[in-house]
């Protein structure tokens, strides 16, 4: 064989190799805890995590190009899923993980801008990406997700938790308890059984609450130019104070609103329905306040 046509045939083999070279399949998997914490890092690409009953983490997926390795280990009672990026890389591919895990375990995620999805599990869940949105779902026994432009949906039978964002909107569904929600710029919206205490915030994002109120509940919900949206049963029993600097308010349950100052565009509003018992806050600079029978 010439020297030419020998050449040629290495470079037919390292192109073939290319696909191998740039991208790397994992399937491995670990005994863990039932009630264990398991750990996942991942910069680029998805993290899902699902609840399942055996007692073992088994990861699968594809490490995206420039990846240097998926560090997999064990210690004690807590699981480590990462994956590694070398120093010094310029460019990296996303790596998209499947993760299946005790239904027990305790979850700590963290990404930059992987999208990150978790369900099926009944322990904590701390989940945190920079710009990836993150989606929860199942029967976790609290949950804590932060965000700085993505959004942000949980799904939780009667859980409580937190979640905020700078920019991304934040969704929370069937949520029960104490529970804390907060975006400068997105919407924050939150639907549930019964609540006991609700922070809710943003700058500029419209703040909506449609839940029960339980009898000693204490509910805030605070935005400057958003507008304030509360939607309670209409037999609760509460305590309401709401204030506007020069946006109206509108009252399902009775009573006008009436203004703050003869000079003065704001209006409050203060009284109490069925007894009273829990107490609701809501306070918006710009924005309408609307207090809304279910």
């Amino acid at each position: 064989m010439t020297m030419k046509k020998l050449g040629f045939v290495v470079m037919v083999f390292a192109v073939a190799a290319l696909p191998a070279l740039a991208q790397q399949r994992v399937d491995e998997k670990r005994p863990a805890g039932k009630d264990g914490v398991v750990e996942v890092h991942n910069v680029a690409g998805s993290v899902r995590v699902t609840g399942w009953d055996r007692e073992e983490v088994a990861v699968t997926g594809t490490l995206g190009k420039g990846t240097e390795r998926l560090e997999f280990s064990g210690s004690g009672n807590r699981t480590l899923v990462k994956v590694v990026l070398p120093h010094f890389s310029h460019h990296v591919d996303g790596s998209d993980l499947e993760i299946k895990v005790p239904a027990g375990s305790t979850l700590d995620v963290e990404t930059v801008s992987a999208d990150i999805t978790a369900d099926g599990v009944s322990g904590s869940l701390e989940l945190e990406s920079v710009s990836g949105t993150v989606t929860a779902g199942g029967d976790p026994r609290r949950f804590d997700v932060k965000t700085v432009s993505g959004d942000v949906e949980v799904t939780a039978a009667n859980a409580p938790g937190r979640a905020k964002s700078v920019s991304g909107r934040v969704m929370l569904k069937g949520v029960a308890g104490a529970v804390e929600a907060s975006s400068v710029s997105g919407e924050v919206s939150v639907t549930g059984g019964s609540v006991s205490t609700v922070e809710l915030e943003t700058t500029s994002g419209t703040i909506t609450l449609d839940a029960g109120l339980a009898k000693d509940a204490r509910v805030e919900a605070k935005t400057v130019s958003g507008e304030v949206k509360l939607v309670l049963p209409s037999n609760v029993g509460a305590d309401f104070e709401v204030t506007t600097f020069s946006g109206d308010i509108t009252n399902d349950f009775g009573q006008p609103a009436r203004r703050t100052s003869e000079y003065a565009p704001g209006k409050e509003l203060s009284f109490s329905v069925g007894g009273g018992g829990a107490r609701v806050e809501a306070k918006s600079f710009s924005g309408n306040v609307y207090l809304r029978k279910r």
